[in-house]
Order: C-alpha cells, then sequence, then structure tokens
C-alpha cells in the first residue's frame, strides 16, 4: 500500500513539474527559444547590462588564458578589482560555469534566471505537500509563489534578487529539524543558509532573521500550549540549541562567500553612505524603499488590465515611488484562501489536527513579522513615532537599505497559507473532479491576477548599433572612450557594448575610487585638457553619443555638442545614423542616436585631479 501511495505521489509529482515547466516558458515568452538574441529586460534600469558582461568577461578570461580577478579590459588604464566585494558569490561561480559550458553569455544568463522559477515552484511545492499532505494545494502554493509579481519585476531588473528559491526550501528545513532534530537535519539547513548567503548576502540575511523568528516562534508556542505533542517531548532547548548550531555551521561554510564583504566592511571601505558603496547605505533610503500600506493589495502596474488602476498611485506615499521595489501585491485569491485557514484553523485544532494548528499559526506570525520587517524605520502618528524593526537593524548592518524585499517573505507565508485554505474547501466536496476543477480555477486566476504582458519585458541585445561593428574591425590593442562620460555612476550599457566590440574601454570607474575621481576631470570632452589627458590613458577613439547630449534640458550640455567638433586634439573620422528597432514591439539595443567617432591626435598630458 505504501509503494502505491508512493508510485501516485511520484506521477503526480512529475505532472505538476510539468506544469511548472510549461507556464514558465507561457510567462517568459518572447524568451521561448530565444535565448541568445533576448533577455529580460525593465524599461527603468541598465543593471542587467552589467551582469551579462561581467558573465562574458569569465568567458573572456577563459579563451584568454587570464585572470579574471583584475579586469583590464574597463577602467583603462588602471583596471579594476573584482575580489573586492561578490553581491552573488554563487553564481559568479555558476555564471562562470555556463558561459565556459555554453560558450555564451546570454544562455548562461537566462538558463540562471529560468532555473530561479522552476526551483522557486519546486521547493514551494514539496514545502506546502509536507505541511498539508495535499497535492493540489502544492501545486497552488508553488504557482501562487513562483508566479508572484515580485518575482518578475526583479528578472527585469535585479539578477541576484530574482533567486527566490532559497526561502522555501529554508523553511522545509527548519521543519524538519523541529520534527527530527538530529544532526543530519541541523547539517542540511545550515547548508541551505549557507546557499542563501552565496546566493546574494541581503536574501541570506532575511534567512537568518527567518530562522530566528522560527526560533522565537517555537519557544512562545510551547510555553503557551497546554499539552504538549510527541514531538515536543524531551528537553525545550533541544530545538533551539540546534538552531544555533545551524547558523553556526552555516557561517562557517560562508566564510568563502563572505570574507570579500567582512574584509571591506573592517578594512577597506569609505565612511561615507551611498548608494555605490556596498558596506554602507544612506539612512534615507530605508524610508524610500520600503513598503507602503498599498503597496501589498494593489495589482503591478505592468498588468495589462488591472494596472493602469495601480499606476494612478505610483509615486504616492499610499503605494510608493519605486515601480520595482513597491511591486509587493500578493493577489486577492491567494488572501482569500490565506483567509479561510485562519479561519479554519481552530476547528481543525479541536478535531485534533494539531500540526496544522502550528503551521498555520507560525505562517500567521511569519507573514505579520515579515511585514514590520518591510515598513520604513518609523511611524509617524500625529507626532508620535513608533520605531519599526528597520530602524535598529540598521544600526548593526547598515549595508542593506531596501527592507520592502521582505515582501517576498510575505508572499511565501501568504502562499502555503492560500494551500491550507484550498484544501479546506476542496474537503467539502466529495467529487474528485470537483476538485479538479476547482483547484483549476483557484490556478487560473492567481495566473490572472500575475499576468504580466503584453507589452512583452524583453530587449533584443543579438545586434549592437553599427558603430560598435566599425570597432570590432579595428587593432585589438584599440582604447576608446564613450562620452557623455559615466563619472557619476557606471554606465552598464557602456560596458555592455564591450561584448559586442571587444575593446578596451576607460569607462566603468567606481564612485570613490582613484579612477573615478580621473574621470571627474574629463566630463568635459571640449575642455582643452580632455584630449591630452584622453591619449595619456591610451584612448585612440571617442564615442560621442550625440542624442544623449540633446535629450537633456540642461543648455551646457547642447553646447558641449558644438564646442567639441572645432576641438584641436580631436580628429572627425565618421558619424554613424541614428537606429531604430526593427520590430517596433520589442526593444533592442540597436536603438541608438547619432553616434560621431573622433581620433585623439592630441599629445599626452597627465591628467590633474581636483582636491
Amino acid at each position: 500500500m505504501k509503494s502505491l501511495k508512493k508510485k501516485y505521489f511520484r506521477a503526480r509529482s512529475i505532472i505538476a513539474f510539468f506544469i511548472f515547466f510549461v507556464l514558465g516558458l507561457i510567462f517568459t515568452y518572447p524568451l521561448l527559444f530565444r535565448f541568445r538574441t533576448f533577455i529580460p529586460y525593465f524599461y527603468s534600469s541598465d543593471e542587467i547590462f552589467g551582469v551579462i558582461r561581467q558573465f562574458w568577461w569569465y568567458k573572456f578570461c577563459f579563451l584568454k588564458h587570464i585572470s579574471y580577478t583584475c579586469d583590464n579590459m574597463m577602467v583603462v588604464p588602471f583596471g579594476l578589482a573584482h575580489a573586492k566585494i561578490f553581491i552573488w558569490p554563487l553564481w559568479e561561480v555558476v555564471g562562470r560555469f555556463f558561459c565556459i559550458a555554453f560558450t555564451n553569455e546570454l544562455i548562461a544568463y537566462n538558463i540562471i534566471i529560468y532555473l530561479s522559477f522552476i526551483l522557486s515552484a519546486i521547493f514551494t511545492y514539496f514545502l506546502a505537500y509536507y505541511l498539508t499532505k495535499d497535492q493540489f494545494s502544492a501545486i497552488l502554493s508553488g504557482i501562487i509563489y513562483a508566479f508572484c509579481p515580485y518575482y518578475f519585476v526583479r528578472t527585469w531588473q535585479h539578477f541576484g534578487l530574482t533567486q527566490i528559491q532559497w526561502f522555501p526550501l529554508c523553511l522545509y528545513a527548519l521543519f524538519r529539524l523541529r520534527e527530527r532534530r538530529n544532526i543530519p537535519s541541523c547539517l542540511f539547513l545550515a547548508f541551505v543558509l549557507a546557499l542563501g548567503v552565496s546566493t546574494d548576502y541581503q536574501y541570506g540575511f532575511f534567512m537568518y532573521i527567518m530562522t530566528v523568528l522560527f526560533t522565537l516562534f517555537v519557544l512562545l508556542y510551547n510555553r503557551e500550549s497546554q499539552e504538549k505533542a510527541a514531538n515536543y517531548t524531551g528537553n525545550k532547548w533541544k530545538l533551539p540549541g540546534f538552531l544555533l548550531l545551524s547558523i553556526l555551521f552555516s557561517i562557517f561554510l560562508s566564510i568563502p562567500a563572505m570574507y570579500p564583504m567582512l574584509k571591506g566592511i573592517f578594512f577597506g571601505h569609505s565612511a561615507q553612505a551611498s548608494a555605490f558603496n556596498p558596506f554602507l547605505r544612506s539612512f534615507e533610503d530605508l524610508f524610500v524603499q520600503s513598503a507602503r500600506p498599498l503597496s501589498y493589495f494593489l495589482p503591478a502596474v505592468t498588468h495589462p488590465v488591472f494596472g493602469k488602476i495601480t499606476e494612478q498611485f505610483l509615486g504616492t506615499q499610499l503605494y510608493g515611488t519605486s515601480l520595482t521595489e513597491h511591486t509587493l501585491y500578493l493577489g486577492w485569491v491567494a488572501l482569500i484562501l490565506a483567509f479561510i485557514a485562519i479561519r479554519g484553523q481552530k476547528r481543525r485544532r479541536k478535531e485534533g489536527h494539531k500540526e496544522e494548528y502550528f503551521y498555520i499559526s507560525f505562517f500567521v506570525f511569519l507573514a505579520f513579522s515579515a511585514w514590520l520587517f518591510s515598513q520604513p524605520p518609523w511611524w509617524d502618528i500625529f507626532g508620535l513615532k513608533i520605531y519599526m524593526p528597520s530602524f535598529y537593524i540598521y544600526k548593526i548592518f547598515p549595508m542593506f537599505r531596501a527592507y520592502c524585499r521582505f515582501g517576498v517573505v510575505v508572499m511565501l507565508a501568504v502562499a502555503i497559507l492560500a494551500g491550507f485554505g484550498l484544501k479546506y474547501t476542496i474537503e467539502r466536496f466529495k467529487n474528485s473532479k470537483i476538485r479538479f476543477m476547482f483547484t483549476v480555477l483557484c490556478c487560473s486566476l492567481v495566473l490572472f491576477e500575475f499576468w504580466n504582458y503584453p507589452p512583452y519585458k524583453v530587449i533584443k541585445v543579438s545586434r549592437p548599433p553599427e558603430v560598435y561593428n566599425w570597432l570590432k574591425g579595428q587593432p585589438e590593442d584599440t582604447v576608446i572612450a564613450e562620452y557623455p562620460l559615466d563619472a557619476g555612476s557606471p554606465n552598464e550599457i557602456y560596458k555592455f557594448y564591450q561584448t559586442k566590440h571587444e575593446k578596451r574601454i576607460i569607462n566603468g570607474s567606481l564612485p570613490g575610487s582613484h579612477a573615478n575621481k580621473v574621470a571627474q576631470t574629463l566630463t568635459r570632452l571640449s575642455d582643452s585638457n580632455t584630449p591630452g589627458a584622453l591619449r595619456w590613458m591610451g584612448v585612440k577613439y571617442v564615442f560621442v553619443h550625440k542624442g544623449d547630449y540633446l535629450s537633456t534640458e540642461l543648455i551646457e550640455d547642447r553646447d558641449e555638442l558644438e564646442k567639441i567638433l572645432g576641438l584641436p586634439g580631436l580628429k572627425f573620422i565618421k558619424s554613424f545614423p541614428a537606429q531604430a528597432c526593427p520590430q517596433e514591439e520589442i526593444k533592442c539595443i540597436q536603438e541608438t542616436g547619432p553616434i560621431d567617432v573622433y581620433e585623439v591626435v592630441a599629445q599626452p598630458k597627465e591628467p590633474k585631479i581636483k582636491k
């Protein structure tokens, strides 16, 4: 009988995985079968271009048999050390392997993004089934968590933050350790926590907080419980002890991943907080990047039907200013089912289902706690300040600023509660076909709530602007400078174009570095000293993106173009006209304004850094 149940479970699990796979392909269209030409993309950010360029650098170093730790293709002549800090250490390794295995950085990037989706659905499925013992509920929970708007907006902008798959696995490890208090379960939790740290520092930090919240809840639950179940017998401090041991083991396993961060915190970072200082963020950012009252309840702005409603609130205190950071929509179908689960928990306890009462109580506690963590540092109610957890945590961990991202934990808690709600609902139906149809209806409504196209959130990156094809034919030792110069912050698209022309650039310096201080003196190409300084840095050609100058409202930027044309030290070579995308409905990197190419003919002159 048991073997028959196992076969039945495996068969339905395979069907569930197939459903996740197919739905993933549908939601990621038109990436389907176009992993070499398209990537997920969002108009408000160019961060993903820098990530793909990083993957290309791994492949480039492998083919050239050089070290990848110091990038001498950017920030010429100073170079850029990549070994200082890894924001997502695990994917540094996996991305390097995929780039070499598939010989294409775009395929590597898209595969990792798609894997995060599949793993998120599968791990949530197993967690929900472990708790509910119902596969219909598990499928629904997997769909709610993996297809949530939070995930999709991250795929369009933040590579590291798409890796949400370890949260359900972490919870599974916690529940497993509670049930089996032994060393193997302890090591399993430690390994999962280490995975979180190695994937993204902030998510790893969230997982540690989640572990602490679980420990706190178990202690409170055991204290308040009038009678203890069989798995509560024995020393009440045994489970907290194992949890503490897991945290210590995970820190030990994470030392290779955390070492660059710890080194930077204690020995090598600037004392000035900024968006580009990974060790010290601005305290004001905690207010901007925190959840707002309507962030969890309004559909994503990207929804083709309901997005227009939310768009009216974008930029207000009720919803938030960031389309990406404040897309935390939980879904009303999920919320209604979660409410059904909460209402039914006491009844289930009276019927003898004490474990389900514990599970539901914990996820209510987790959802509420994560919601509190996602709030700004304080609420100001008629002049009375009520301090939230982020205020205190920032004093200890000032490298984290966007606590609205705790919304992913709220989403996971609601997804599991919704699974219980579906279970309690379909148990009322005696007919298995009605149960199946009701589950399909709930899943369909969830998918409709989370729908995000048209338009498609992708960009075609296979064809660069024609000027870079011309540059690719120049000698290998050619160095270029792209203007407007990115002295304020690195221009990721400049870096991405390098994957097409494979020539060295002076762009990409990080604020606060010596190279950036030099770049600050070269922002005005029309300055008589700039051509000589560029020549001293080894620059042969300057690419002037005329559209970027003309698109600003600053008169001095428009005047800059006229001054450049007759500047001694620069020789006009060629002008490339503006290009458009061949398909209007899909963006492409080929779309650009006119670009003028100048040869630097001035005598080399070392730049003087302004003090």
